[in-house]
């Protein structure tokens, strides 16, 4: 996959188009994205592999439910803001130089918050003192990965992109491997998951530049934000699996969230088709513009592509649960089974991720917002009784639920803001005094 960097953009309020973009061109950058997604997951399962064979289910359930909250915290504290800047640049509304600047503005009081829920979170849950210190760096990690991430995305630089995530995630293991070697596994992963989140900021940093706009826009975050509402929920919706966690070990304990947490952090590979089919899609769609009869044509491009997209988590639910005893060890034999149910769930969202862009992209935020919190609310509580009645395995429906309520609600926002005609357009953010 080649990167040539950003180029010259037209001005605001121009809009990219798409253009002679062909159905090859799209599956080429979905393939680029998520071969390297693909490969960044593996290398995140193979971490948790190596971290839970040196520990007990018990304590591998600990560990996952602080990195989960951390992660879910990271994604709360964005508020969707980088998938609406990459919206928005890839439309020629917002340039690269004034995206950073927003980021720069919030990044000192999103990390301050991160900061202080990952250790209050940790300090009560974690297994030990010093694991505790190290996964409340999860949600700072997690925040400054994302944001960098996106900035490089939205210049459709996703070469580097994808070269900092899976030298982040290598960074990860290898942290992972030498701990476990040397007998402390209880803090392999506690180390490994921070530190490869960090690692891929840092990298994404040095492949965007020095910044081209000093100043922090503060005052303009509160418009950028009431934008970015549908974004931010579209992501918790995406994070869901990371929320499971927390809510098996409330109802059924440590030990099943431990298999729980097995299963679930395996399927990171599964969902890679539906992320990578979100970046790309996204600033493709937004390039269409304002011309109706290019934009359905590309809808339905990434409509026929989300389908078919759906069929390998199908596969990956069979294969699952011979195979994941083999990898973890005997006991963690009912995290095949949590796998199968949760790749199911899976296939799913990679159907519910179109729906939700095209409806994103018309400038339904708010419709997508509402029918994912309605059917986050709605699947987290089935998670919590589920797991209170039938442990792990039966948590795992909840993921199902929750996917199938969006999937309704998503479907019916794509189908009335294509009914309606309508499409996205810049919000009015107001001018304000700005800090250095």
């Amino acid at each position: 996959m080649t990167d040539a960097g950003p180029g010259p953009g037209p001005g605001p309020g121009t809009g990219r188009r798409s253009g002679g973009g062909t159905l090859s061109l799209f599956l080429g950058r979905i393939g680029g994205v998520a071969g390297a997604l693909v490969v960044g997951q593996i290398l995140l399962g193979v971490t948790y592999i190596v971290g839970a064979r040196s520990i007990s289910p018990g304590t591998l359930g600990l560990v996952a439910t602080c990195a989960a909250i951390g992660q879910v915290a990271a994604v709360v504290v964005d508020l969707g803001l980088v998938n609406y800047l990459v919206r928005e640049a890839a439309a020629g509304r917002l340039d690269d130089a004034r995206a950073r600047a927003l980021v720069a503005a919030k990044r000192p009081w999103a990390l301050a918050v991160l900061l202080l829920v990952g250790l209050a979170t940790s300090l009560v849950i974690a297994p030990s003192v010093p694991s505790a210190v190290l996964l409340a760096l999860v949600g700072v990690g997690v925040w400054e990965a994302q944001n960098a991430n996106g900035l490089l995305r939205a210049q459709e630089r996703f070469a580097r992109a994808s070269t900092g995530q899976l030298a982040g995630r290598v960074g990860g293991l290898v942290i992972a491997a030498v701990l476990a070697v040397l007998g402390a596994g209880e803090l392999a992963l506690a180390a490994a998951l921070p530190a490869s989140f960090l690692l891929e900021s840092v990298l994404d940093r040095v492949f965007l530049g020095p910044a081209g706009e000093r100043r922090r826009p503060v005052a303009e975050l509160a418009g950028h934000h009431r934008e970015s509402l549908g974004f931010g929920l579209a992501n918790l919706a995406a994070s869901a699996q990371q929320l499971d966690t927390p809510l098996v070990t409330a109802g059924a304990g440590a030990f099943e969230a431990g298999l729980y947490a097995a299963g679930g952090r395996l399927l990171g590979p599964l969902t890679f088709l539906a992320n990578s089919l979100g970046m790309v899609a996204a600033p493709w769609l937004a390039r269409a513009g304002h011309d109706e009869a290019a934009l359905r044509s590309e809808e339905r491009r990434v409509l026929r592509v989300g389908a078919a997209l759906c069929l390998a988590p199908l596969v990956a639910a069979v294969v699952g649960p011979p195979l994941i005893p083999l990898l973890l060890g005997p006991e963690y034999a009912s995290s095949g089974t949590v796998f199968a149910v949760l790749a199911i769930g899976a296939a799913v969202v990679t159907i519910n991720q179109p729906f939700a862009i095209i409806a994103q992209n018309r400038g339904r935020q708010r419709a997508v917002a509402v029918g994912i919190g309605s059917g986050l609310a709605v699947g987290l509580l089935a998670t919590l009784v589920l797991s209170w009645w039938g442990g792990a395995v039966w948590a795992a429906v909840g993921y199902i639920v929750s996917q199938l309520v969006i999937f309704v609600l998503l479907g019916l926002a794509a189908r009335r803001s294509r009914r309606d005609g309508t499409t996205g357009v810049a919000p009015v953010v107001p001018e304000g005094p700005e800090i250095s």
